[in-house]
């Protein structure tokens, strides 16, 4: 599999431009926009530097506060965006103080998200400089001319095998451990996306996993709050519908997960990482 310089440069000059930049008051879509290009670094380090290397310990280090902080602050955006769904064709007073409530929470942790990446600013983009310039000493090495060049990575690395049998040795799903599930499929979906020969299907299959659970998860999330914000008696309704809601999303990530570890997972070689 082979990368070319400019794919490789282009998630980090973007991240390093957002860490740069970010507003008092982020919207959703710079939010989101940080989040995924946070992550495809981490997949772009893991890959290039599967072994300790300080640079990527370093960068880890620094951009995990400005994670955990962005995450928080989506999880309200998309909280919301869901709550609101709950009133249908009326306007219901007790979507009103719930929505109201989401926003207050999601107005604190901007906030809190803005002070984390001025803290982190400066030691992440000079951690993300040099990861930029360690990677490229990869690609002088596999080609005379870097700027044309490009570097190969492993199709079958030692990241992408370890989550492979993590995730075959899963214990059985449930509400407990679906959300760690979640995660490492996540983090086997970003490795794989770097390398143009993974089976496709598979990859589509760990997207699918991913969208369900995550569906699920933000359900889940909303009830926590609704049932802290509202009434149970007043606001009963509410409070069912968004029950019965998170039920039925946690039955179809469940059965979306167990259908990909059946497909894909009962036994892995290389028609998990490579096209037929």
């Amino acid at each position: 599999m082979e990368l070319e310089l400019g794919q490789v440069r282009k998630p980090i000059r973007q991240l390093r431009r957002l860490l740069k930049n970010i507003a008092s008051d982020p919207p959703m879509q710079d939010v989101h926009n940080l989040r995924v290009r946070a992550r495809n670094v981490e997949a772009l380090a893991a890959a290039f530097f599967p072994e300790e290397r300080k640079c990527k310990r370093q960068l880890l280090k620094a951009l995990k506060p400005v994670l955990k902080a962005s995450g928080e602050v989506r999880d309200m955006d998309v909280l919301a965006t869901k709550a609101r769904t709950l009133s249908g064709d009326r306007q219901e007073e007790s979507v009103t103080r719930l929505v109201a409530r989401l926003q207050a929470m999601r107005l604190e942790s901007a906030g809190a998200l803005v002070e984390a990446v001025a803290r982190q600013r400066k030691d992440a983009r000079r951690s993300l400089k040099r990861l930029s310039r360690e990677i490229e000493g990869q690609f002088r090495e596999t080609s005379p001319d870097a700027a044309g060049g490009a570097a190969v990575l492993e199709p079958y690395g030692d990241a992408e095998a370890k989550a492979i049998d993590e995730l075959s040795r899963w214990p059985a799903l449930s509400k407990e451990n679906l959300h760690a599930f979640r995660i490492k499929v996540k983090e086997l979906r970003n490795a794989l996306r770097l390398r143009g020969d993974a089976n496709r299907p598979f990859v589509s299959a760990l997207e699918g996993v991913k969208a369900e659970i995550g569906e699920w998860h933000d359900w889940q999330g909303l009830k926590e709050i609704a049932n802290r914000v509202l009434d149970a008696g007043e606001d009963r309704a509410v409070l069912e519908r968004i029950e019965e809601i998170e039920g039925s999303s946690f039955k179809e990530a469940l059965g979306v997960a167990d259908a990909m570890r059946r497909r894909y997972l009962g036994g892995y070689g290389e028609f998990v990482m490579a096209e037929p």
